[in-house]
């Protein structure tokens, strides 16, 4: 019996302290974790409904250094970037939508990656980082 609660408690812990990243657009919202396979993680969209609203996403449990920073990109089906996410004061990350309304289609998918990369531009060029998928992104 103690095994099993160990074994329990263990993985609450573990996924518990995970990265978290929580996607939103509007009134629909997303959260995944780096740690997992996300490749079934997709947020649907209405074209109708993009206007002036944001694509945000919430960082919890970032686990990069002081000296290092993330960003976050949106790509196209080609894994070509769109546009870069803008940091906000309070640590999450945006798109305004209305810029990325002329170079989405409907029916297309989306996807957004995550890279983490040292601050000082020299030890950046040394490193080599895979991105990681956070989630889909489907306009309809």
């Amino acid at each position: 019996m103690k095994l099993i609660f160990s074994v329990w408690f263990a993985a609450f812990f573990i996924q518990a302290s995970a990265q978290e990243f929580s996607v939103s657009a509007g009134k629909k919202s997303l959260v995944v974790f780096a740690d997992d396979d996300n490749t079934n993680k997709a947020l649907e969209i209405k074209s109708e409904t993009i206007g002036d609203s944001l694509l945000t996403i919430f960082v919890n449990n970032d686990e990069i250094g002081e000296d290092w920073k993330r960003n976050f990109s949106i790509c196209d089906s080609s894994g070509n970037i769109l546009q870069d996410f803008l940091q906000a004061q309070d640590g999450s990350y945006y798109i305004k939508m209305s810029g990325l309304k002329t170079v989405w289609n409907p029916d297309s998918k989306y996807f957004i990656y995550t890279i983490a990369l040292p601050k000082d531009p020299q030890k950046a060029m040394l490193v080599k980082v895979a991105r990681i998928l956070v989630c889909k992104i489907k306009i309809r």
